[in-house]
């Protein structure tokens, strides 16, 4: 189990519920740029209470190979997030698959940070998941987004037309995916 991942500038590492109020003060921080590309959350998602029971959900899925998702923490400062990067909806043999999510805190884009991020996840779920294809859905105006996943090999597979409601509009994204090597 890969619990602490480091990279060359970041250490991932993943939460338990004890670690709420920094993922609440990183997704409040970022709450307007995030609501760009993600569903709407209601106000109960900015909680504490909220935080600590969806931490703890995702590290039992985890535990359990249902799922994972790493917090980005600088190495010179492990006190604030910077980014999430997650594997969900994970598929049993015969499929092996999971869909790939991330995020960065809006000071910290364009640094490479995701970049580094995304590969060392893709290795974890290609290692620990044991599995076979990731795929990543993104907007097609989303084009930081798009760059990051052809820098980590994902390669586009198609549109999806309408896939995702965002802020009471149903959106198009494009379905990149990368197969393990």
């Amino acid at each position: 189990m890969y619990k602490t991942i480091e990279t060359e500038r970041l250490v991932l590492k993943i939460l338990d519920k004890k670690s709420a109020d920094l993922v609440l003060e990183f997704l409040k921080e970022n709450k307007e740029d995030f609501s760009r590309y993600e569903a709407d959350k209601q106000e109960m998602y900015f909680t504490k209470f909220y935080q600590e029971y969806i931490i703890q959900c995702e590290y039992d899925a985890t535990m359990k190979k249902g799922y994972l998702r790493y917090y980005l923490f600088e190495k010179s400062d492990l006190e604030h997030i910077i980014g999430t990067v997650s594997v969900g909806q994970i598929r049993a043999y015969p499929y092996c698959s999971g869909i790939m999510g991330y995020k960065m805190a809006v000071c910290r884009k364009n640094m490479g940070y995701g970049t580094e991020a995304v590969e060392a996840v893709c290795h974890a779920a290609f290692s620990y998941l044991g599995l076979h294809r990731l795929e990543a859905y993104v907007m097609e105006n989303n084009l930081p987004s798009v760059r990051l996943l052809e820098k980590c090999g994902f390669q586009k597979e198609g549109k999806c037309i309408k896939n995702l409601n965002i802020n009471g509009v149903w959106q198009d994204h494009l379905l990149y995916a990368k197969i393990k090597e």
